[in-house]
C-alpha cells in the first residue's frame, strides 16, 4: 500500500468518503458541500492543466486556455514527472474509460 507523507486519520476518512461516490451527480453534491467554488475551480484547473500537459500542449497555450499561471503549470508538470503518479493514474484511467465507452466499430 502507498504510504503518503500526508496520511492521517482525517485524510483517510475524507478519501473513504470520496471512494463512496458513484455518479457524477454524487460528486457534484459532495464537492459542492465540501469545497468553496474557488477551491473546486482551482482543483479543476489543475486537472485540466495536467490533461493538456499530457497532450503535449505548450505552457503558453495552456496558460491562455485555462487561465493558469506558469507557476501552476510548472508545479503540475513537476508532479506529472516526479510526483506520486496521482495525475498519471487518473489521466490513464480516464483514457481507458473513454476507450471502453467507444463502440468497437468506431475504434477501428
Amino acid at each position: 500500500m502507498y504510504q503518503s507523507k500526508l496520511g492521517n486519520e482525517e485524510i483517510d476518512h475524507l478519501f473513504e468518503a470520496i471512494l463512496t461516490l458513484e455518479t457524477l451527480e454524487d460528486c457534484y453534491r459532495f464537492f459542492e458541500d465540501l469545497c468553496t467554488i474557488h477551491e473546486l475551480q482551482s482543483l479543476a484547473q489543475r486537472m485540466e492543466v495536467a490533461r493538456q500537459l499530457d497532450e503535449k500542449k505548450t505552457y503558453s497555450h495552456i496558460a491562455e486556455d485555462t487561465g493558469a499561471s506558469t507557476a501552476t503549470i510548472s508545479r503540475v508538470s513537476r508532479c506529472l514527472i516526479y510526483g506520486a503518479d496521482g495525475y498519471r493514474r487518473a489521466l490513464d484511467r480516464i483514457k481507458e474509460k473513454k476507450t471502453r465507452d467507444v463502440p468497437q466499430e468506431e475504434r477501428e
